[in-house]
C-alpha cells in the first residue's frame, strides 16, 4: 500500500506545467500524406526546374529541397510515427533505386544509353567538368530516397480510406508509381529545351530502356513493402 500512495503523493507535489505531455495533435493523414508526397518529390522537381531553364540546380535546392528537409524534420519530431514511416519509405527507395541502377547500367556498358548521373553534380556544384560521386550522391539520397518515401507515406496513409489502394495492393500500386514517375520524366524531357540534351535523346529505344528501369523500381519497391509492413509503423 505505501508503495502505491508514495508515487501518487509525489506527482501530486509536481506543477502541472512541469509534466511534460505531447500537445501537438496528430496530423490528418490525409494531408500527411500530401505533406510526404511533396516532401519526396522536392528533389525531382527541383532538377525538372533546372531542365527547364528556369533556375540553376544550387538555387531549386535552396528553394525546394531545403524547405523539403526542414519540412521533414519537423513532421518527424512533432508525430515520430510519421518520421519512422519517412525513413522507412527512404530507405526502401535507396534499396529500389540501387536495383534499377543494376539493371540501367547494364545498358549503359552496352551502348545503349547514356550515363547522365555525373551531369546532375556538375549542374549541383556548377562546374563542367562531370562530378560522378555528387551526382550519385543526388540521385540516391534525393531522387530515390525521396520517391520511396513519397510512395510508401501516400500508400501506407491513404489505402485505407482509397479502396482501389486495397484492391491494388502495395506492388501493383508500387508498379503503377514507377511508371507515373517515368511518364513525368518524359512529359518533362520533352517540354523542356535543354533537357534531351542534358539527359538522354527520346528514341523509341530510351523509351523502352528507361521504362523497364522505373518498372524495376517499382517492383523492388512494391516487393520490399509486402516483406517489411511499414504500414504496422502507423498502427
Amino acid at each position: 500500500m505505501k508503495k502505491l500512495i508514495t508515487p501518487l503523493f509525489h506527482q501530486s507535489l509536481i506543477h502541472p506545467s512541469m509534466i511534460w505531455k505531447n500537445d501537438v495533435p496528430l496530423l490528418h493523414d490525409g494531408m500527411a500524406a500530401a505533406m510526404m508526397f511533396g516532401i519526396g518529390f522536392a528533389p525531382i522537381s527541383a532538377l525538372a526546374l533546372v531542365l527547364m531553364g528556369i533556375c540553376s540546380l544550387p538555387f531549386a535546392t535552396l528553394l525546394m529541397v531545403v524547405p523539403a528537409l526542414v519540412s521533414a524534420i519537423g513532421l518527424s519530431c512533432c508525430h515520430h510515427s510519421y518520421g519512422r514511416l519517412m525513413l522507412r519509405g527512404f530507405l526502401m527507395g535507396i534499396i529500389a533505386v540501387t536495383c534499377y541502377d543494376c539493371v540501367r547500367m547494364v545498358f549503359v556498358f552496352a551502348g545503349w544509353l547514356d550515363d547522365f548521373i555525373p551531369q546532375i553534380g556538375a549542374m549541383l556544384v556548377e562546374d563542367r567538368n562531370h562530378h560522378l560521386m555528387v551526382g550519385y550522391l543526388w540521385r540516391y539520397l534525393g531522387n530515390g530516397g525521396g520517391m520511396g518515401m513519397a510512395f510508401v507515406g501516400a500508400f501506407v496513409l491513404l489505402r485505407k480510406r482509397f479502396l482501389m489502394l486495397r484492391l491494388l495492393g502495395g506492388l501493383k500500386s508500387a508498379l503503377l508509381f514507377g511508371v507515373f514517375v517515368w511518364a513525368c520524366l518524359i512529359a518533362t524531357l520533352k517540354i523542356s529545351p535543354h533537357g534531351e540534351d542534358i539527359m538522354f535523346v527520346i528514341s523509341p529505344l530510351t523509351l523502352l530502356l528507361s521504362l523497364i528501369g522505373h518498372l524495376f523500381f517499382g517492383y523492388t519497391l512494391g516487393c520490399l513493402m509486402n516483406r517489411f509492413k511499414p504500414e504496422r509503423i502507423c498502427e
